[in-house]
């Protein structure tokens, strides 16, 4: 098939060869002329099919050279080029001679249209060569013309724009649409057949005001019979003046519906390629990159340019070995394909890790032409999934695994041990006097105090064992293949010891605590993992209850009182609502002149089954599930509604002392703000209610315990220092505290008439006074006791001397004799 022959004007060399090569492989010859006149001395002595004028020449401009050639050969077809989008530029192109208008683009998609644009042009040639033809036939007659015609594979038509209808359409047209010829030539085909959104453009083109003697062209879509969409070019090549119908348009109709669609999957393919997330990468037979898309350059850093040509292997980490590079090859040369995660290395040097799936293209004759790899950055994702896999096995707080990994590595050890027939042990490890820290110096130093607590628990275990943190302040360990009860006695006897040294929880705050341990053994105490969580927590509750800071082995005993605290959490909501809780009161008298000025209210439980259940017993748990809160709230009605009876029956004021834990003190607004409202109800005096907190409440943040203890006073209770003595404070330490009394522990007193410790009492009693805090002695039994505090000018007292707590009914006796003593 002989080639046809392009002539190129253009002055920029390097496009003008890229246009040629191009060309080259669609079969068509292309000389080049650099400049406008030297296209023109061309054109004198060699025909072309078709000339392309790139608009912005260095002699003379893209229009003036079209006007030139077609002055010189009228009958050259010409296509403009320019790289500036001119729509102007393109009607002035149009309306002196060019037969198409091609505008370039950077990135040079116009070099896979330009083929499709000469076709159209050489296509149009033909047909009016054809014309010509039809032309010189004249005289043959008019149904062998028609007849032609309806054996080509265009539609060639007649159209009355004053009627917008057909006079006539060849046969080819029923072929092409499914509509028949009567549906192409009736009224109102227009209408029902083209496409909503080219109707418009197609009745404005076939008006008889838009057209002169010269030929035009509009592509449209069409519906076809069936409802599916055909393309058509429709060509106008003859436009007659008839006297009668005005004008008449005769043409053509092209249906271009597979070139079209070839373009757009073309312009789809490229702007997914251009476009999608995934890096692309094509290599050729021998591995060297040929091309890559935008997404490989923002994954890998590396730019066309820096990898063209290059092995693939410039992107390797060094952190796959030799045997996973073999099994990826023997994979692509087995089966063609190889999918996997590659940990690769970036420009800038960093490690990612990419999920990559790479296949093999072969050429008809089966020998491997390509390599294309897909590939998307999935580092992101792989840590997003390391944290999640964090974040459900550990705790953030101290790194260590958290109560669901513990779980699964006690399954894990218990089936081995069961398996090789060895033993296990279990410590559960709970803090001693955390929550009195953490509610004393805040949460921020609560959790210094615990991170620091897992790095000591640590150093007392082995590599191959578990430490864990269940929540709050309970630890467990999991010694595996522990020989005897000797070995984890040692543990907990280190751990101990570890954790009596003081911790520096920096601001300046200091904290001591210690540690209570429970230990059950496999399978000696349990041959399950429940059964041994269970077992140690029994014995860790034990050392609780007789003194803390040490470690007890399980025994079956342990079950019963584990079960006991179990009953008490579940009967603690019913007993209350039931009346079962009690409030008793102990009076508290003014030494000077024996009278009774308050009473301490103290909660007792009289369980129908239990009997009489002492606070030691009950409130430790309560204060454990959070139940504290209801009963001190009961406790302050039934101190207010007793208050107020008195009033009624005319004693004198009396007021009440209500004990508040450093749990409920940590959170006193909530707890404060409702107790106004019950004092509110029975119209009872603020004055009237003093609340008693212990020495571990005053200990951490000395700003913040300033700020609640104000928050108290200014709202009118008073705030007494319960059990003074006992714990961490000083007098210098609680000098210049907003408190209104201090009462000195029953041990100080019991120990009245011993050597050395009259001097105390006498130190603490003076030393309050100088502070301006009122002073009450707790535990007194005998006379000589009271005599030796009045003597020290110790102002109230309290206990059996007077009366032991009893019943509000049992009180009211003492109440009315007005003076005690």
């Amino acid at each position: 098939m002989p080639s046809t022959n392009i002539l190129y004007i253009e002055d920029d060399l390097g496009l003008a060869e890229l246009v040629r090569i191009k060309l080259k492989r669609e079969n068509y010859h292309v000389a080049h002329a650099e400049y406008g006149s030297q296209g023109l001395m061309v054109l004198r002595d060699q025909d072309f099919d078709v000339v392309l004028i790139d608009f912005y020449l260095p002699d003379m401009d893209g229009l003036q050279v079209l006007k030139s050639i077609l002055a010189l050969k009228p009958k050259t077809t010409c296509i403009m080029i320019s790289g500036i989008n001119d729509m102007q530029l393109m009607v002035n192109a149009i309306k002196q001679g060019a037969e198409d208008f091609v505008l370039k683009d950077f990135e040079g998609a116009y070099l896979e249209l330009l083929p499709r644009t000469l076709g159209k042009a050489l296509l149009k040639q033909r047909l009016i060569a054809e014309k010509e033809a039809a032309e010189l036939e004249k005289s043959k007659s008019e149904e062998f013309y028609r007849s032609l015609i309806e054996h080509t594979h265009v539609v060639a038509w007649e159209y009355l724009p004053s009627l917008r209808r057909f006079s006539y359409v060849s046969a080819q047209a029923e072929k092409l649409t499914g509509h028949s010829l009567e549906e192409w030539t009736s009224e109102g085909f227009w209408e029902t057949s083209l496409h909503q959104e080219d109707y418009t453009k197609v009745i404005a083109f076939c008006s008889p005001l838009t057209h002169s003697q010269e030929e035009q062209g509009l592509e449209f879509r069409l519906l076809k019979k069936d409802g599916s969409e055909i393309w058509l070019r429709q060509i106008i090549s003859v436009v007659e003046r008839d006297p009668e119908l005005c004008c008449v348009l005769r043409g053509f109709l092209i249906d271009i519906t597979e070139p079209k669609q070839a373009i757009e999957k073309q312009r789809l393919a490229e702007l997914v390629f251009d476009t999608i997330h995934e890096g692309i990468m094509i290599t050729d037979a021998d591995n060297c990159i040929e091309v890559v898309n935008p997404a490989f350059t923002e994954i890998t850093g590396y730019s066309f340019d820096e990898v063209r040509g290059q092995n693939p292997r410039i992107f390797s980490s060094g952190l796959q070995n030799a045997s996973f590079y073999a099994a990826f090859w023997q994979s692509l040369n087995e089966y063609g394909h190889w999918e996997g995660e590659l940990r690769n290395r970036h420009k800038n040097g960093e490690i990612y890790t990419e999920a990559a799936s790479i296949s093999c293209v072969y050429d008809e004759f089966g020998k491997l032409k390509q390599h294309i790899a897909i590939f998307y950055d999935v580092t992101e994702k792989k840590q997003e999934q390391e944290k999640i896999h964090y974040q459900a096995n550990y705790d953030s707080l101290t790194d260590l695994p958290n109560r669901q990994l513990f779980q699964d590595r006690l399954y894990s050890a218990v089936t081995s041990a069961k398996r090789n027939n060895t033993q296990l042990t279990l410590l559960f490890i709970d803090l001693d006097r955390f929550k009195e820290v953490n509610d004393s110096s805040g949460h921020a130093a609560g959790d210094r105090l615990l991170i620091q607590v897992a790095r000591r628990l640590n150093e007392c275990i082995r590599e191959s064992d578990t430490l864990a943190r269940l929540g709050g302040d309970e630890f467990v360990v999991i010694l595996n293949n522990s020989g005897n009860n000797h070995d984890a006695e040692n543990v907990a006897r280190t751990m101990l010891e570890l954790l009596e040294q003081p911790f520096s929880l920096g601001d300046g705050i200091n904290a001591s605590i210690s540690a209570s341990i429970g230990i059950a053994l496999y399978p000696a105490d349990g041959e399950d993992d429940i059964t041994l969580i269970r077992n140690a927590d029994a014995a860790m509750y034990r050392v609780k209850e007789t003194g803390r800071n040490g470690f007890e082995f399980f025994t079956a005993e342990m079950n019963r009182e584990a079960g006991m605290r179990q009953q008490f959490k579940n009967a603690f909501k019913d007993s209350l609502e039931k009346g079962e809780f009690k409030v008793f009161f102990q009076p508290v008298w003014r030494l000077s002149d024996g009278r009774i000025m308050e009473v301490e209210a103290l909660l007792r439980w009289q369980h129908p089954a239990w009997g009489m259940v002492m606070p030691d017993e009950f409130i430790p748990v309560a204060e454990e599930n959070g139940f504290i809160h209801n009963l001190s709230l009961f406790v302050v009605e039934t101190v207010a509604k007793q208050i107020k009876s008195w009033d009624e029956q005319g004693l004198n004021e009396i007021s009440a002392a209500v004990n508040l834990s450093p749990t409920q003190f940590r959170r006193l607004d909530d707890w404060l703000a409702q107790m106004h409202r019950i004092l509110s109800g029975y119209d009872i005096a603020a004055h009237r209610i003093k609340l008693e907190i212990t020495e571990t409440t005053l200990m951490g943040d000395t700003f913040k315990l300033m700020e609640t203890l104000n928050l108290v006073q200014a709202s009118g209770i008073e705030i007494s220092l319960d059990d003074f003595g006992t714990g961490f404070s000083s007098l210098s330490r609680i000098s210049g505290m907003p408190l209104n009394s201090i009462k000195i522990d029953r041990s100080f007193i019991n120990q009245i008439g011993q050597e050395g410790q009259c001097n105390v009492i006498e130190a603490i009693i003076a030393m309050s006074h100088s502070m301006n805090y009122r002073v009450i002695a707790e535990g007194i039994e005998t006379k000589e006791q009271l005599e030796y505090l009045k003597r020290l000018g110790c102002d109230f007292g309290q206990g059996l001397l007077c009366s032991r707590p009893v019943p509000a009914a049992d009180l009211l006796i003492l109440l009315q004799k007005d003076i005690f003593v």
